[in-house]
């Protein structure tokens, strides 16, 4: 029969070994995230490319749906803080997640509201999802190569 002291040390060195694996995995995730090359649709169903939009600046993103009070409360307030930095290279880019039965909503929110930046379509949410989304507001900052600075939920 084995002793407590045996158990409780193997408990500790397992314990330690899985903490050591996660912070490994959490440095190379955080170390190597980046934005994926792809495109999405905008209000006028155009295929536009992510990446053109922080090739020259910072870019943020933020996901949000019809539903998300708190994300549209969001959005004017990241306009006008567009609204001051655009000309200094910084890029805001929204992305709605909204079905495409919504769309039509959808386009005569952003047109209520005469936003200054650039809407694009994840119909399928596949591109939040990638980046970690689960729950909204969900904004990410990238740098001029597409490497993600930050994530913030709420």
């Amino acid at each position: 029969m084995k002793s407590k002291n045996y158990w409780k040390e193997r408990m500790n060195k397992k314990n330690m070994f899985i903490i050591l694996i996660s912070c490994v995995f959490s440095i190379m995730w955080a170390s190597s995230s980046h934005l994926p090359k792809i495109d999405l649709k905008d209000l006028k169903n155009k295929r536009q490319s992510l990446a053109k939009y922080y090739d020259a600046g910072p870019l943020l993103l933020n996901f949000w749906n019809l539903a998300c009070e708190p994300c549209k409360k969001e959005m004017k307030e990241l306009d006008k803080i567009y609204l001051k930095y655009r000309d200094k290279g910084f890029e805001y880019v929204s992305i709605n997640i909204d079905s495409p039965r919504s769309m039509a909503k959808v386009k005569s929110f952003v047109k209520s509201q005469k936003y200054s930046f650039t809407v694009l379509s994840d119909p399928k949410a596949s591109l939040f999802r990638k980046m970690g989304g689960k729950v909204m507001p969900f904004v990410i900052i990238a740098d001029s190569s597409g490497t993600i600075m930050s994530r913030h939920v709420g």
